[in-house]
Formats: C-alpha cells, structure tokens, sequence
C-alpha cells in the first residue's frame, strides 16, 4: 500500500522466501484476531453497562497504542512477527470502540461502513488482477506523496482536538468535508494497490517467510484506515 509500514519495509532475502499465500493466511488471521477483539470488546461494554467516555478512552488509547506498534514495525519489519498479533489486537479494541460510538448516534453506519470497506478491496483487488491499473513509479510516487500529506492532516487535527477545537471545513460535515472524505477514500482504495504490488514484489526478490507479517499488517492497517473513512463519510451523509 502507500502507507509507510509496507513501503518502508527493509526486506531480507534468505531462508525459506515468502508466497501470496502465506501473506493470505497472515492477513486472514490478523482480520480475525481484530474482529474476534472488536467484538468481545462490543459484548463486554454493553453487558457491563461501560459509559460512553470509557469506551471512547479504550478506543482512543488502543488506537495510538497500535499507531506506535505500526511505527516500531515501520522501522523494525523483522519485528513484525512478534508484534503482529498485539497490533491486531490493539486495532480491533480501536474498531470495536469506535464503531460504538457511532452506533450509538447512526445505527446502520457500522455495518454499512463494514460492507463498503470489504466490497472496495475486493473490487480493488479485482481491478489489480485484470491488470486494468497498473502499479508504475509515477503512481506510485504520487499514492506515496498524497497519504504522507493526508497524515499530516490527521496529525493537526489531532492537535486541534486536544485543545477542543477543529480544523475549519475539513471535519465538520459540510460539503467540504463530504468531499475530502471521499478523495481520502479513493487513496485508500488505490492505496491496496500499492499492498498487492509490494506483496508481488517481495515474493518475486525471494524475501525471507517472516516477512509475510509485515505485509500483513500493511493491508489490516489499510483496510482500518479505509473503514474510518467510510465510517466517517457516512456519518456526514447521515447529517
């Protein structure tokens, strides 16, 4: 994908080299891991009567807690095996707290959410197999360039927040809003691209079998990401 946890990943060739299959099942497993935490996290709250700033807390903490496991991993691949299940973990604490927040005030968002998060990746995926878009430097400098911006957004915002504010047109559901959601979407979807291409790319230079997990994180962390979005986006169309 374009984000830096795939990109960024110093690969080693040596052992047993890894395959499209094992990174499958890799992902799979972690898809799993997260929905299993998600949900048992969903359950509890509600059995236990958990307030609403508690799960926000949870959610938020899981959150930065699985962004700061992302960074090591970004810096430290090979480390990916060992951290790969917690970050799963970690993220589905995120979703599960996060998509009861907006249960709460939109009910069908989540599952709607859900739907359009796993029909885009595997209309992407489809789109990569037929070979009607090609993953080339050009595309692949630009995908680069608009996620690290996009970011940088996410990083003010979250400075804005802090101080009980916003950044003005792009949060508050308007039209421009509306609109920067779904241009952030659209580098998501493009951005599973970039995973499957990475993944080809690493089977085809004989990287090393431990490497299937940082590339699985890569696609978890992208699909994460676009579900937010989608989250978010309709959220907007619901106001």
């Amino acid at each position: 994908m374009a984000n830096p946890i795939v990109s960024r990943a110093e690969l080693a060739v040596g052992g047993k080299s890894m395959t499209v299959k094992g990174v499958v099942q890799k992902t799979t497993m972690l898809l799993g891991l997260s929905a299993l935490s998600g949900l048992g996290f969903f359950f509890y709250a509600i059995a236990a009567g958990l307030s609403s700033s508690f799960i926000y807390m949870t959610a938020i903490v899981s959150m930065f807690a699985g962004v700061g496991l992302a960074f090591f991993m970004i810096f430290k691949p090979h480390m990916a095996k060992t951290l790969a299940i917690p970050y799963a973990l970690l993220e589905g604490l995120f979703l599960g707290g996060i998509s009861m927040i907006f249960m709460s005030m939109y009910p069908s968002v989540p599952l709607t959410a859900l739907c359009a998060t796993f029909v885009t990746a595997a209309v992407m995926l489809g789109l990569y197999r037929s070979g009607l878009v090609k993953v080339t430097d050009k595309f692949r400098s630009i995908m680069m360039s608009a996620v690290f911006a996009i970011m940088i957004l996410y990083v003010v915002q979250w400075g804005f927040v802090l101080f009980g504010s916003s950044l003005p047109f792009l949060f508050d559901g308007g039209m421009i809003a509306i609109g920067f959601s779904l241009f952030v979407i659209v580098i998501a979807s493009f951005s599973l691209l970039l995973d499957f291409d990475n993944i080809e790319r690493g089977v085809a230079a004989g990287v090393s079998e431990d490497y299937e997990w940082i590339f699985s994180v890569g696609i978890v962390a992208t699909l994460v990401w676009m579900y937010i979005e989608f989250l978010r986006l309709l959220s907007y169309l619901q106001d």
